[in-house]
This record gives C-alpha cells, structure tokens and sequence, in this order.
C-alpha cells in the first residue's frame, strides 16, 4: 500500500464507504438500492487499490498503514453484508427490506 502514492487519503475511501452503506444498506433497504451500492463499493474497492495515500514508511510503527489495511478489509465485509442482506429476502431485526412488509408497512413480527 505504501508505494501506491495516490492522491485519496484512507480517510476519504473510509467516509465515501460509510455514505454508501448508510444511504443503501442502512435500516430501511431494497434491492434495487442493495445493487447500485455493490457496484459503488466495488468500485470504490478498485480505487483504492490505485489510488489510495498512505504516508510514512514502513519501519516505523505506522497508523496510516495500519488503518489503510483495516479499510481493505472494511470493503471486502461491505460488498459481503450487501450480499448477504440481497440473499435474505424478508424484514430481520431491525433491517427493513421494503418488498417485504405488512400491509401497515412494517416489517413481519
């Protein structure tokens, strides 16, 4: 990660990650809003991986590489959760999937 020398902070992928899980794959979801957050993730995942900004080095104790690799390892489990929440086709805790809700619209007790 350190030789990338990109020009986007592990911040900035970090934040841009949290929006697109928070505007689609929040409480309330559907499918249609899961799919365009896997392609957002994923291509957030490629760039990334070509533009990420990781200062210092790497024989001393570094917190920017340290959190670079957590960040990486944030984009895989989101791409995960997003798939996970596609295969479960009904209301489970507090997720909401609107194609499956009662005719209130509330999720199945």
């Amino acid at each position: 990660m350190l030789s990338i020398r990109g020009r986007r902070t592990v911040d900035d992928f970090h934040r841009r990650l949290g929006l697109i899980m928070w505007d689609h794959c929040g409480m309330s979801r559907n499918n249609a809003g899961l799919e365009k957050a896997r392609g957002k993730v994923q291509e957030l995942r490629e760039e990334f991986w070509k533009n990420v900004l990781v200062p210092g080095g790497e024989r001393d104790f570094n917190q920017s590489l340290e959190k670079a690799g957590r960040v990486a390892d944030f984009l895989e489990f989101a791409e995960l959760m997003i798939v996970d929440a596609l295969a479960r086709q009904e209301s489970c805790g507090g997720h909401f999937n609107e194609a499956f809700q009662t005719e209130e619209n509330e999720g199945p007790t």
